[in-house]
């Protein structure tokens, strides 16, 4: 990638130039011109770093081809691919001394090979100069918004004359409201004023006189109305999220939406009438943690395309058949999160926004299993798709999300990491030292996995441990010795591994059984939440993998944590509770019932602190975190027999309980410390020409 396509500029064919030149320059010298370890590294040495230069035993002609590939400004490079073919035949034509390959060869032999290596070379940037695709000359990037915090979800009306968006701090289902605006230059108008959390997109009416959207407010996903020219929202569907209107005509309309199932977080895909007649099943995912998010049908009504999420993560998107025949196929970037999708005006293309590791971006295919093309690129991304009537352009939200790793002590509120995406902090035993997953490439709960890293608070020194894996989740003991951890691997499968944290044993593999979190137990036993079935349990297992046994005697939905001692564990089962279980048998223990909510906003999240003085409980949705004082010698508080209705409505009277302002707090030994991810998203709408 070269400098200009780095800083999302204007690019022509020198940005190819420079391409070339990095594939030349490792050709010869054996090495990348430009790295570091992260991807953020190495899109700054690329801006701003120096290639490293090449041996002496290059011959000198070559390693000026090169050099000049690879200048920084545009207009000091080759101007054309031709130019650059020039000087490589004429060292063809001249001859070298010395030799041009990376491996030492007999002396004999040294002038022909650099000959030959230079011809081909030659040959090939002549075919790069003929054949490869010309970056275009000017790539029109029209903004549309001008908000300081982000516009996302765009859609158009039918006639392609109207825009409406959701203003949010999030991209998928932030707090934000409602806007519409006259396409090209008109004042964007708030319709909703709620404050309620939005799940996008917002969708037109088929004339154009109302907006569709979906509210999420404690657990219940609900599609409302509102009209285009201002008025009150109305309530259109309970238990619908990504909602669009299909099969208009003959008075009833037919709509698309995704609803819950209630079995475990799974979401179906449905369609009826807006009174929700005539509904049928469009389809199931297998997976009981299988989420159908949104979803597109297709100008001819015959096919849809999916957007859905498993327990790790976004996953493909999906086209299947409108008549619910067959699960379908993946579609898209392999292997890639995909979080929106669009069909063109005469459904010969799919459009897709996915990555693939490096940041969200337009991709499309033909359909309907045509090579896919990548659309968009640079730093910047790209999410959320709306196609204009003719196809030739495509309304998409432009920005970056930053995430950024802070704690909270008796100094108050410091950063500890900037890099990458940060997620799922916790402390050591002493407090010193904050273990954390990091993925380099896109936000870790898009991402499903991270790597592993360790920041000394005294000292701010970071390093990275177990280099060659994929982390979903993992709970290092008490000793700070060990690491139980999932790993997710390039397939999707994700199984429990044992680790020393010195390096000092090789980790191994635990469990043939898929896993989503795994924790430390008593008595060398590891506790992990899985399954190779659709209904998920807890299981212990001995460090050295023997004694493997069921703990819960029914599926729960997930395992949050288990207690200092190995006693309890906290999990979110079925019927939308939040049990303690006693892990050597005995009665479990009632949370909260949380009958108002629905998946997937976790009721209440519950975690231990270290050393088991404290129960920590979050709540969704109310950014706020509750430490609750243990007695000595108890590891669970004590709660009524029926629970209660949440933490807010049940622990306030509770002596010594602590009120932490952070939705999302990790706790460390007590209260006062703790960690917390900040996330801030910034992001525009443009006007993208389609090529």
């Amino acid at each position: 990638m070269s400098p200009e396509q780095a800083s999302g500029k204007d690019l022509d064919a020198r940005s190819d130039v420079f391409s070339f030149g990095t594939v030349l320059y490792e050709a010869v010298a054996g090495l990348r011109p430009f790295s570091g370890a992260t991807d953020v590294e190495t899109l700054q040495a690329i801006l701003h770093g120096t290639a490293r230069p090449l041996r002496d035993d290059i011959p000198p002609g070559l390693r000026a081809v090169v050099e000049k590939a690879l200048e920084k400004d545009p207009a000091d490079r080759y101007q054309s691919m031709r130019e650059m073919v020039v000087d490589l035949r004429r060292l063809t034509r001249q001859g070298v001394e010395g030799p041009a390959m990376v491996k030492p060869r007999p002396a004999r032999t040294h002038k022909w090979i650099a000959t030959a290596a230079i011809s081909g070379l030659a040959l090939v940037a002549a075919s790069f100069a003929v054949f490869w695709p010309k970056q275009p000359a000017r790539i029109e990037y029209t903004q549309l918004t001008n908000f300081p915090d982000s516009a996302v979800s765009p859609a158009l009306s039918p006639d392609g004359r109207m825009l409406t968006f959701i203003r949010s701090e999030e991209d998928f289902w932030g707090f934000g409201e409602v806007f519409v605006k006259l396409l090209p230059d008109g004042t964007p108008k708030q319709l909703t004023h709620d404050g309620l959390r939005k799940v996008g997109p917002a969708v037109f009416s088929p004339d154009g006189s109302r907006i569709a959207y979906t509210t999420a407010k404690d657990g219940d996903w609900d599609t409302w109305t509102v009209p285009v020219l201002g008025g009150e929202p109305s309530r259109l569907l309970t238990n619908a999220q990504g909602f669009s209107w299909i099969d208009v005509g003959a008075g009833r309309p037919h709509v698309l939406f995704s609803q819950w199932t209630f079995k475990g977080t799974q979401m179906e895909l449905y369609t009826a009438t807006e009174s929700r007649s005539e509904a049928r099943r469009v389809y199931l995912p297998e997976d009981p943690y299988g989420m159908v998010h949104r979803a597109y049908r297709s100008p001819d009504r015959n096919w849809v395309l999916v957007v859905e999420m498993g327990m790790n993560g976004w996953l493909p998107c999906r086209l299947i058949p409108f008549d619910g025949s067959t699960p379908g196929k993946q579609v898209g970037p392999a292997q890639a999160q995909c979080t929106n999708a669009a069909w063109s005006p005469d459904g010969k293309w799919m459009y897709f926004s996915a990555s693939i590791g490096k940041g969200f971006h337009i991709w499309r295919q033909r359909f309907s299993d045509g090579e896919t093309e990548q659309i968009t690129s640079g730093v910047a991304e790209e999410e959320g798709i709306a196609v204009s009537p003719d196809g030739r352009s495509l309304l998409t939200a432009v920005g970056t999300t930053r995430t950024t790793l802070w704690v909270h002590d008796s100094r108050g509120d410091r950063e500890v990491n900037s890099e990458g995406y940060p997620a799922l902090p916790s402390f050591s035993a002493d407090g010193k030292k904050l273990y954390y997953l990091k993925s380099p490439g896109g936000h870790f709960y898009v991402s499903g996995a991270g790597e592993l890293w360790v920041a000394n608070l005294e000292t701010g020194h970071k390093e990275r441990i177990l280099p060659d894996f994929r982390i979903a989740h993992y709970d290092v003991s008490a000793d700070g010795k060990r690491i139980v951890f999932i790993r997710l691997e390039d397939r999707g499968n994700s199984k429990v591994w044992l680790a020393s944290l010195d390096g000092s044993e090789a980790p191994r593999q635990l469990t043939a059984t898929e896993a989503v979190t795994s924790f430390f137990g008593a008595n060398r036993e590891v506790l992990f939440h899985g399954g190779d079935g659709a209904a998920k349990f807890v299981y212990g297992i001995k460090e050295d993998g023997s004694g493997l046994r069921k703990v819960t005697p029914d599926p729960v939905l997930l395992l949050y944590g288990v207690s200092p001692k190995g006693k309890w564990m906290a999990t979110w089962a079925q019927g939308k509770s939040v049990v303690l279980y006693p892990i050597d048998g005995g009665a479990p223990v009632l949370v909260c019932r949380c009958a108002n909510r629905a998946p997937p906003e976790q009721p209440a999240l519950v975690t231990w602190s270290n050393g088991g003085k404290f129960v920590y409980l979050h709540e969704t949705g109310l950014r706020q975190t509750f430490a609750v004082p243990l007695r000595p010698g108890e590891e669970i508080p004590r709660l009524p027999p029926s629970g209660i209705p949440s933490p807010a409505m049940g622990l306030g009277t509770v002596p010594g309980m602590k009120m932490i302002p952070q939705e999302r707090a990790f706790g460390g030994p007590d209260p006062s410390t703790y960690a917390f991810v900040r996330v801030t998203t910034q992001r525009n709408l443009y006007r993208i020409p389609v090529p």
